[in-house]
């Protein structure tokens, strides 16, 4: 055992054979943003054998000052982050075999990319790839773990398939377009991210060595009132109706929760079709989104200037990026500023 680990080995709960079964494990980090990029470096130091970090997008100035792993000059070379973040990690502990893989999960690529691992960690930006992400890692057998925040607030859920609720038995579906606040309209404490993070890391360490998982669903709050956290859901079985865990289907992998992309001919233009074509919440949006950029609503579509392009709503959830030719950027920021 290297001296590496040896403040780990003296701790009673790991100890010596804990830390050869971390030095065996394998962990799988869908999105390598703020907790992703956290926690990869979390289990890497902490001696996982093996780490495949999963992301479709690029580093950006405005995501240095939470997103560890990364610096200046990966924004300015504008580097994919999960090559920069294999880059770094590599550095950070050679020991751990770490493959970086630039892609979007899909429903056609989501089994593949998660298959052979012992946990898979998501640290996802929009509920499309979270459902994705526990739909393929419940049919692999795969526990995974759900860590997600915002504002002041964070979730932690531990998943193990036969065992727990799934992360579809907590959410029963997805939540309206437009509801939920993203960390780009709604800010997110800087600290926040790492400590989510960090909590997520422990409980793939002690699905490492065979510990209990953690049952229920962690919540916490960190800035109005001070640092607070609840657990809810501590006793709650699968859910009878549950898809996944009732009749073992799983829709995301049928595609029901794919989102539809299309380059619009002739135009630098992307449009964004969600799956759950429902009214958005136009009163949310114009309100989140009035904080970033200029708005223009009325009662058929909500228009806002962000970044360089222009969003524009539509009444049935439908979003046309204009001033992109690129879907993955158009997804990306769909899921960014609109939200899921």
């Amino acid at each position: 055992m290297s001296e590496r680990h040896s403040r780990s080995v003296l701790f009673p709960g790991i100890g010596p054979g804990g830390q050869e079964k971390i030095r065996e494990f394998s962990m799988a980090i869908v999105g390598v943003g703020a907790i992703g990029a956290a926690a990869a470096e979390l289990a890497a130091r902490a001696g996982v054998g093996r780490l495949t970090v999963i992301d479709r997008d690029v580093v950006e100035e405005s995501n240095l000052s939470r997103q560890l792993l990364f610096d200046a000059e990966d924004a300015a070379r504008v580097a994919p982050k999960a090559t920069a973040a294999q880059g770094r990690l590599e550095k950070i502990a050679p020991e751990t075999a770490t493959r970086g893989v630039v892609a979007d999960v899909t429903p056609g690529n989501a089994r593949g990319i998660l298959a052979g691992h012992g946990v898979v960690l998501d640290g996802s930006d929009n509920f499309e790839t979270r459902l994705l992400v526990s739909d393929a890692a419940h049919s692999l057998e795969i526990p995974a773990i759900y860590a997600a925040c915002v504002g002041e607030q964070g979730l932690l859920a531990v998943s193990v398939p036969g065992r727990t609720p799934c992360l579809r038995c907590y959410l029963e579906g997805l939540p309206p377009a437009g509801s939920a606040p993203t960390c780009d309209t709604a800010g997110i404490v800087p600290t926040l991210p790492p400590l989510v993070a960090s909590l997520a890391v422990t409980e793939a360490l002690r699905i490492a060595i065979g510990a209990e998982p953690s049952r229920g669903v962690l919540s916490l709050s960190v800035w109005r009132d001070g640092f607070r956290s609840a657990r809810s859901f501590e006793k709650a079985p699968p859910r009878v109706g549950c898809p996944v865990c009732a009749r073992e289907r799983f829709p995301a992998l049928e595609s029901e929760a794919a989102a539809e992309v299309v380059k619009l001919c002739g135009r630098r233009s992307v449009q964004v079709a969600p799956s759950a074509r429902e009214r958005p919440d136009f009163d949310a949006l114009e309100e989140r989104l009035a904080r970033v950029g200029r708005v223009r609503r009325s009662p058929q579509l909500l228009n806002a200037d962000v970044e360089d392009v222009s969003l524009t709503i539509f009444s049935d959830g439908r979003c046309v990026v204009r001033g992109t030719e690129d879907p993955g950027r158009a997804r990306s920021l769909y899921d960014r500023y609109v939200g899921r």
